[in-house]
């Protein structure tokens, strides 16, 4: 059954651009060298690495801090953003693609004297894309684990997470949350690395060697803060994303 695009959300570090925006669009190119050598009976090709492209189309709201023209001109050429796009957000665990470490790489606004100032962004996906699981998304008030997210199978090449700090409630001073995996739902959960943060945006942690198929966010400290709304995601290698060598 098709979904609406309205289920759709883009993250900038911790920045939800998603009202602001009514176009998305992401997009995985695999491209291939010839490598035709002498006396070859047919056409050999090499695959190489696939680029990745996402293109966000919205609209200008204005030239402060926290608005999409200011942040998106600040990461010009830059290569610390965290950004990531989520599909189908009426389903818990939705998947996102994450471009890790990446910035602005171009900025279209278009003003029409007949309708509204648009504003169109590019980003850079030189680092690479993860596509990852939503694990959690909502307001965390108190020390515990959180529900655990079923991804299929178990990975033995490690993963990524990423938590997208977007509001602190009160003041935190090393708050902390751990990722945790499980081999079941109700077994024992190990900690697979932890995120630490005492202001908005985005954390990541690479996990190693193997993730188990069930995984949690674990808040162990608010680190004196009332609340925080967060959004977790987190990718097991080989089996959200291809592990590229």
């Amino acid at each position: 059954m098709a979904v609406h695009g309205r289920y759709t959300r883009i993250f900038v570090n911790q920045f939800d651009f998603s009202g602001d925006n009514n176009g998305l669009t992401f997009a995985v190119n695999s491209t291939a060298e010839d490598v035709t050598r002498f006396q070859a009976t047919a056409r050999q090709f090499m695959a190489l690495e696939p680029g990745f492209s996402l293109e966000q189309a919205g609209y200008w709201t204005g030239p402060a801090a926290g608005t999409q023209e200011r942040e998106l001109y600040t990461l010009l050429g830059a290569d610390t953003a965290e950004v990531a796009a989520l599909f189908g957000t009426d389903t818990a665990a939705c998947p996102a693609y994450v471009f890790p470490d990446t910035g602005t790489a171009g900025i279209t606004i278009n003003s029409p004297a007949t309708s509204v100032i648009t504003f169109n962004g590019t980003w850079m996906g030189n680092k690479g894309c993860y596509r990852c699981l939503r694990i959690f998304s909502g307001t965390i008030a108190a020390t515990g684990e959180q529900t655990s997210v079923d991804f299929g199978a178990a990975g033995t090449v490690g993963g990524v997470a990423y938590l997208f700090i977007q509001v602190i409630t009160g003041t935190a001073t090393n708050a902390t949350v751990d990722i945790e995996s499980s081999a079941t739902v109700d077994g024992a959960y190990a900690s697979e690395g932890t995120f630490t943060f005492s202001a908005v945006g985005c954390q990541s942690v690479v996990m190693a060697a193997t993730v188990n198929r069930w995984l949690r966010l674990n808040c162990t400290d608010l680190g004196g803060a009332t609340s925080f709304y967060v959004v977790g995601l987190a990718g097991i290698g080989g089996v959200t994303y291809t592990v590229f060598p």
